[in-house]
This record gives C-alpha cells, structure tokens and sequence, in this order.
C-alpha cells in the first residue's frame, strides 16, 4: 500500500509547493525598463535615417504598459474504486469456470489519473498604449528654437561645448566696421567658408575658436516680492503662521566667457588649432563670466530676439540657432555624407590645402575618446548599441561610438523639453497586476 501511496503524496506536496509560488515584480520591471529603453533609442535612430533620406520625421510616444500574468492551477481526486469490484467468471471449454474478483472499470489497479486530475496555465502578456505626437502643441516646441536657459541646461550636465556648438548653431554673423558676412555649415551646398571673412575662418574655425575662446553661459536668477507685499496689502501666512509675500524668479541668461573653460578646451586641442585659437583671441576682449558689469535688470524690458547676440571688442556675434527638428535634420545630413560622400558642388571658397579636411565629416577637437560627432555603420552585428532598418537595408550604431550615444540621450531630454508633458511621456507609466 505504501508503493500504491506514493503518487499521492508526491502531487498533494506538489500542490502545496505551487501554492507558496508568487509572481516576482522586480525581473518583470527590470524587463520592461530595458525593452522601453531600447524602444526609445530606435525611434530616435529611425528619425535620424529618415532625415538622411531627407523623409518626413514621425513621431510616437507609448503612454501607457500594462504588464499581465495569468495563472490557473486546478487538482481534482484521481479516479479510484473502493469495495470488492465485480464478479467475473473466467474459464474456459476444458477447465471449470472460476471466479476472480476486479475493479469493474480499471482491471488489476486501484485508481487511474486523467486529464482533468491536475492541469496548470500560464498566460502572460504585456499591453501598451501609442499614441502619435502630431499635434499643435507637440510642433510648437519642436520648431522651437534652442534658447541661452535650455543650452546653459545642457553645460551643466558635462555635454561638450564644442559638440553642443555643432549640434545648435544654424549660422553665424559677424560684423566689424559696417562689414556683416555669414557662415553657415550646410553640405555639400556651403562648407561654411567665406573668402572675405574674417581671418579667411571657416565654419569649423569659428567654432574651434569659441570653444578654446571658453564661450558659455552664465545665468543670473532674481527673485522679486510680488506687488501686494511691495504695496504693503495684507501679507499672506505660510502653513507655519509666519507672515511673508509671495516672490517671484525671473532668470536671465547671457553669453560669457570663461578662462579655465577655455583653457582646459586648448590642452585637449592639437597644435594646428591651438594657433587658430591664439590668431583670434576673443576671452581677451569679451564678456568675462562673474563680471559684475552685467545689469540684466537694464535689458529686460527690451525685445528679446530669437538670436544669441553678444560683443566682443569691434565684433558682433549673431548666432541663429537650430531647433529641436533642426539638430534631427543636421545629424541626418551628416550620416548621409558618412554614407553617399557626396560631391562637393562648390570649393572655389575653400583654401587648396584645406579641401579634404573641409569637405570631410566635421571631427571633434576636445574630445579624446571619439573625434566623430556621429557614427553610423551599415549592416547589422551583435555589437551594436542600436540597430533599425530602412528602405536601404539595416544600420546600426557601434558601441564605440560614444559621441553618437550622447546624443541620443541629448535628443530624448530635448525633446521632453520642448514639448509639453502630455504629448510626450519618456517614462511611460507602468501599471503591474498581480
């Protein structure tokens, strides 16, 4: 009976095993953190492809997942018969017929298993929502153009100032002695360079310069009482009973520079570009960071521009800078030279002895571990960062590739940014069920 027994047991312990079983959280999040992560990334990777084949940009945002799991255990007793069973006679022509006692339904065994004696389901599924981002609201802050606040945000963080001076500025206008020319970094159309600017500096150059220059910015926070508290009206109490006035912050922003930016900026660079720095020294006659000369008060009542402007000595500054869709559309053309190398249409601006370097992808000065803004090889390995595919075949971003890495976590941050909280969630809202 022991033997007979034993199947009992093991499924009863079994059951009581499945029982203590519950459904962990912290792998089903980490899953679902991971795969919203990669989710992002080659979304933005698609838009940059897209641009380099100069294709509409498309925007989705996943509002909502909802993770589920589901699971149905059922036990039932296994069929089994009690008491002695049925008489059977069993004989045959030459022997006398006996009789033998046995289950009437299950011959020589006391009870049988069958498909409804135990079962277990597992369903598992995970529910989101996508919502599109083609909305008013969504492309007002798109087109938007960057501003001093939302560059000086980026700073701060570490980002390169050389690599966010390629990625926001459109173009730049200088003006000396009435005399105003343009450069503009748009390939192969315009390499940025203008023979009858100054010191014959190319786009690059200038941007070079303002680096080793130690150009950033500065922000200046005031904070002013409200008019009932300057009026002397009834002061408002706080939850502790203290009587205070309302205040209000208004920031202001300008361009500056800084002597050690600049400085650490020049040790990193090479030679051949340290001379370019020392040839158009602007930190010597521009605006020093801290300086106590600036009164932003003076200037807040005046229009603002859509610009950065700023003086250094006889020269005005103008910069344009570029949108959030602009920076989209920039490092779309930079990975369609990296693809098609395009011929230049027009040379006859730049220096002989400069061509290839001008005409080449734009490489990086003060960075040490990757000289490329961006890096996009076609094809599809296991050791890429990101992969997508396009109309032409897969791409894929190597994990080299630092620089590129950057700027898709500076491309989601902006976009969250510029656009208003309920056209765009980066970090969906995540609703377990148990």
């Amino acid at each position: 009976m022991g033997l007979r027994s034993l199947p009992f047991v093991v499924l009863l312990a079994s059951l009581v095993g499945a029982c203590a079983l519950t459904d962990p959280v912290d792998n089903r999040y980490d899953m679902i953190g991971r795969s919203l992560a990669k989710a992002r990334n080659e979304a933005i990777f698609l838009n940059l492809v897209r641009a380099s084949h100069d294709y509409p940009l498309a925007f989705t945002a996943i509002s909502q997942v909802t993770p589920s799991m589901t699971n149905t255990s059922s036990f039932a007793l296994p069929t089994f018969v009690e008491g002695p069973g049925a008489l059977l006679r069993v004989g045959t022509a030459a022997a006398p017929a006996t009789l033998n006692t046995f289950p009437s339904t299950a011959p020589a065994r006391d009870f049988i298993f069958g498909n409804t004696t135990a079962s277990n389901a597992t369903v598992v599924s995970s529910n989101f929502n996508v919502a599109t981002q083609e909305t008013s609201a969504f492309y007002l802050g798109f087109l938007k153009p960057i501003d001093l606040q939302t560059l000086d945000y980026f700073i701060r963080q570490g980002y390169s100032r050389e690599l966010l001076c390629w990625l926001f500025a459109e173009s730049v206008e200088i003006t000396v002695a009435g005399h105003t020319f343009g450069l503009q970094y748009d390939p192969p159309n315009d390499y940025g360079c203008d023979p009858q600017g100054l010191k014959h500096l190319c786009f690059a150059d200038f941007i070079t310069v303002a680096t080793g220059a130690g150009l950033t910015v500065e922000e200046l926070t005031l904070e002013a009482a409200s008019s009932a508290g300057k009026a002397g009206a009834a002061s408002s109490k706080d939850s502790s009973g203290a009587a205070g006035a309302k205040s209000s912050a208004t920031i202001f922003a300008h361009f500056c520079f800084d002597r050690v930016l600049g400085q650490q900026a020049v040790n990193r660079m090479d030679d051949r570009h340290r001379a370019i720095v020392k040839a158009f020294d602007l930190k010597l006659a521009g605006p020093l960071c801290g300086s106590p000369s600036w009164n932003p008060v003076a200037d807040a009542e005046k229009p603002q521009a859509d610009t950065m402007n700023f003086s250094v000595g006889p020269y005005k500054f103008k910069i344009s800078p570029r949108s959030a869709y602009g920076v989209f559309e920039f490092l779309g053309t930079l990975i369609k030279m990296q693809r098609d190398h395009p011929q230049q249409l027009r040379t006859a601006f730049i220096p002989q002895d400069r061509i290839d370097e001008i005409t080449g992808l734009p490489q990086l000065n003060t960075i040490a571990d990757d000289s490329n803004i961006i890096t996009i090889v076609p094809g599809y390995t296991p050791d890429c960062f990101s992969h997508t595919w396009f109309i032409d075949g897969d791409y894929c971003v190597p994990e080299s590739a630092t620089n590129t890495k950057r700027i898709f976590s500076l491309l989601a941050q902006l976009i969250a940014i510029e656009t208003a909280a309920s056209d765009l969630s980066i970090t969906p809202i995540v609703r377990v069920i148990q």
